[in-house]
């Protein structure tokens, strides 16, 4: 069965001459595949083959699950200019860091990146590989008063789900979406039921950003929901029923 981790990246876009700030999760898919089936794969059960930053690819190949050599990522030679490299979605691949003499040979049209080093290399697209998938999301502020439920409900319905807050990068995008709230607290996708804290999404709470004393192993029953504290940056239980500003995550 293949494996999968998730890291999370930050990037700036321009949507409909917008400044808009999005972010990427990228997942690792730990099975062998040619280039174009990893591509297909990532298609099918995400968005694309992965774009990244140079800087964002260290953090890929720190990734503990990535223990081949060699990964995919979505950059690959323009079909009509073979000189010029491209991601999946088009964009122009400029400053990618390459490794010494790379690329090497026009027709290796598919580029993987060495672990050891995170530095690209042009490589035959038939050779098998693990691979990154991306997912794009944002964060979207909802500045109207509800309770937690009923934020859960608006963000099902017109995006994709309560705020899911799980690395210091969708941290930073909530600290930046956040500062217009109404409210001190805003709600998040976090609730504790069942003897636990956990997002609603299904995501495992391993990052965590309680305020002190913040993450009760058994809250009071008006305690059992979580905001995110705009001003100290930092999650709190809070009672389901106060009407809050909430933050809703919405899959580009």
């Amino acid at each position: 069965m293949a494996m999968k981790a998730t890291v999370t990246v930050l990037l700036f876009l321009s949507l409909f001459g917008l400044n808009s700030s999005i972010y990427r999760k990228h997942y690792y898919v730990n099975a062998m595949k040619q280039w174009s089936d990893a591509q297909q794969h990532c298609k099918t059960y995400y968005d694309d083959l992965s774009t990244v930053s140079n800087e964002e690819l260290q953090t890929l190949s720190d990734n503990s699950q990535v223990t081949n050599y060699y990964y995919w990522i979505g950059l690959h030679r323009d079909a009509s200019d073979p000189s010029q490299w491209r991601w999946t979605g088009g964009e122009d691949a400029t400053g990618v860091n390459w490794d010494n003499g790379e690329p090497d040979n026009i027709n290796e049209e598919c580029a993987a990146v060495k672990k050891s080093s995170s530095e690209s290399h042009d490589v035959s697209c038939y050779w098998t590989f693990p691979f990154y998938c991306m997912k794009v999301f944002e964060l979207i502020l909802v500045p109207q008063e509800n309770t937690w439920e009923e934020a859960l409900e608006y963000c099902r319905q017109n995006y994709t789900d309560l705020g899911i807050l799980s690395s210091d990068v969708i941290m930073k995008e909530a600290e930046d979406k956040s500062t217009p709230a109404l409210t001190g607290d805003v709600w998040i996708g976090l609730r504790f039921l069942a003897g636990h804290w956990f997002w609603v999404n299904g995501e495992d709470l391993g990052y965590k950003v309680w305020s002190a004393g913040g993450e009760l192993q058994c809250p009071a029953m008006d305690q059992r929901c979580g905001v995110y504290n705009v001003n100290k940056k930092v999650w709190k239980p809070a009672d389901c029923e106060q009407r809050l500003n909430f933050l809703c995550v919405n899959e580009l």
